[in-house]
């Protein structure tokens, strides 16, 4: 399995639950909320692409819930929930589970 390639090495990758009104809050003041939606889709696409093949073990930590059907495949990306009231917590929360 893919998941446990390489447990030397982690990568964690936080990401907001991608729902309208709810992601990239400053662009969306500017662009709206579906476009700034759009582009954070875009981006998660992007990050999931460039990340998939790296020889190491990789966990994304979901904001709100994690969803059955997203686009990190199970089979390479571990799923957690992030635990904090802030950011800062939850990184830290993330980086001592790992």
């Amino acid at each position: 399995m893919k998941l446990e390639e390489n447990k030397d090495r982690l990568l964690l990758i936080f990401t907001r639950n991608p729902k309208l009104g709810k992601c990239k809050k400053r662009l969306a003041a500017v662009i709206g909320d579906q476009a700034a939606l759009d582009i954070y889709m875009i981006l998660l696409q992007h990050t999931a692409e460039i990340t998939k093949d790296l020889n190491c073990s990789k966990e994304v930590y979901y904001s709100e819930e994690i969803p059955e059907n997203d686009l990190w495949d199970k089979d390479n990306y571990a799923k957690q929930l992030q635990e904090g009231n802030d950011l800062g917590e939850r990184m830290y929360n993330g980086f001592k589970s790992g």
